[in-house]
């Protein structure tokens, strides 16, 4: 995996298997920021955001740069943008029981290798996100009509600013961080929880 600033240039390398009941595959795949827009419907700051930690927490698991999706569990905040980098990143589906949420505020992710039991937690830096652009988020619940069309569109402006200016001027490990730590997985409480097929037979020959 690897973690260039830039739309375009954001690249993760990724493992997996090559049917609904196959072996791992003979080769990678490259997946580059606007996959992952596409996959959540938008670029906005908490993709990247979620993107960057999740380069810097993967790294660490994997220091070869090749993400195997097949062997990951993520834990994040319950966020639309957050969850669906790992979802999309790492394989992590809530129907597997190998994605949950927690209501802890903040962007970071708590990822697992299931085979080995590594664990690593990411954060972002206190502060690093800017204070007023939160304040305009936590303000919209409270406006309506031309007031909250107005601040949105100064939201969005915001937003794009600071990604533009500030996150892609960065190098993922200057404002995210890794450590591993000890971590028992919970199961998900989903009760439609399936098992994942595609995986079981990965290791054939």
């Amino acid at each position: 995996m690897i973690l260039l600033p830039g739309e375009d240039s954001i690249l993760f390398l990724v493992l997996d298997t090559e049917s609904s009941h196959g072996r791992y595959s003979k080769e990678y795949k490259k997946i580059r920021f606007n996959d992952l827009v596409k996959f959540h419907g938008h670029a906005c700051d908490g993709l990247y955001r979620g993107s960057y930690a999740l380069s810097v927490a993967l790294h660490d698991l994997f220091p070869e740069d090749i993400v195997d999706r097949t062997d990951l569990r993520v834990v994040s905040r319950n966020s639309p943008c957050l969850g669906d980098a790992a979802t999309y990143l790492t394989g992590a589906r809530v129907r597997f029981g190998t994605q949950d949420v927690s209501s802890r505020s903040g962007v970071w992710y708590i990822v697992q290798k299931i085979s080995t039991g590594e664990t690593v937690m990411v954060s972002e830096d206190e502060n690093f996100f800017p204070q007023k652009i939160s304040d305009v988020e936590a303000s919209l619940s409270s406006l309506t009509g031309s007031k909250l069309s107005e601040s949105l569109t100064i939201l969005k402006n915001m937003q794009d600013s600071w990604v533009q200016s500030v996150l892609l001027k960065t190098e993922p490990d200057e404002h995210y961080h890794a450590k591993r730590i000890e971590y028992e997985w919970n199961e998900v409480p989903y009760r439609n929880q399936g098992i994942r097929s595609d995986i079981i037979f990965k290791n054939v020959i």
